[in-house]
């Protein structure tokens, strides 16, 4: 399933920045039988989802190169609901421009594909820049003409049936809400965490130094994200230096916080 590039422009009238020429991830794009940089034309595969069962420890994390949360196998099919929400959090931004998405996702259709609700979080020309983004079954949509800011709370909300899949991210400090309901598909897993982006020439992009973002309120199903005892993900670079930590889940079984180390 080919990703959709982004090709956004560069500057609002209003001057609101945009990142130009990107594509989402997907869950931690690590194959199965190793890792490997997903650009046009690859297909999503959830980490680790082709030989894991719900139920493995998230003992210790699995180093991957483009993603750091948590996730989970579901049953094959299942009607999936993921939620979680998070603050924005405040970029230090270099004029090297850097980014990452925050969001709730379900890969599909044997991990194929990928429905998702999130925010790109980034740095553009030395600017934090940051605005929902969406996937159903793999069909990207942007909202930059939606900015959201620094401390804003987002609520975010991944639904996968057979039947139809639903897609929200909503801005509870403005009350902005963006939703796309799309066609069903076969839920296989469910992920909250940090996942990388590449650019349209399919370079992989770095991490914006964000310093910690918490997310709350992590939920599968209705039931606490801890429950499933998914399995913990931390991101690194080529060299093994991680990116981006993931901390432990809280005693609630429902929040978690991901860390920037290095870009």
């Amino acid at each position: 399933m080919s990703r959709a590039i982004r090709m956004l422009v560069a500057a609002t009238a209003a001057g609101g920045l945009a990142l130009s020429g990107l594509i989402m991830a997907g869950a931690a794009s690590a194959a199965v039988n190793g890792l490997g940089t997903h650009g046009p034309g690859s297909r999503h595969v959830a980490p680790g989802t082709g030989s894991r069962t719900t139920g493995l420890s998230a003992a210790a994390p699995t180093s991957t190169r483009t993603f750091a949360g948590y996730q989970t196998a579901v049953p094959a099919g299942s009607a999936t609901v993921v939620t979680a929400s998070f603050a924005v959090p405040t970029l230090s931004c270099t004029t090297t421009d850097r980014a990452f998405a925050a969001d709730v996702g379900v890969p599909v259709n044997n991990n194929k594909t990928v429905s998702l609700a999130g925010v790109i979080i980034g740095c553009s020309n030395g600017t934090a820049v940051s605005y929902p983004s969406v996937l159903v079954n793999g069909t990207e949509t942007d909202y930059t003409a939606n900015p959201v800011a620094a401390g804003d709370v987002i609520d975010l909300t991944t639904k996968v049936s057979t039947n139809r899949t639903r897609v929200q991210v909503t801005d509870v400090t403005t009350g902005v809400t963006q939703k796309i309901i799309g066609a069903g598909a076969s839920a296989s897993a469910a992920y909250i965490g940090d996942d990388a982006l590449f650019t349209s020439s399919q370079a992989l992009i770095h991490v914006p130094d964000f310093g910690k973002l918490k997310y709350r309120n992590g939920l599968i199903d209705g039931k606490t994200l801890a429950s499933w005892r998914p399995h913990a993900y931390q991101r690194v670079n080529s060299r093994g230096t991680v990116q981006i930590a993931t901390g432990t889940l809280s005693t609630s079984g429902l929040a978690f916080a991901t860390r920037y180390e290095h870009s």
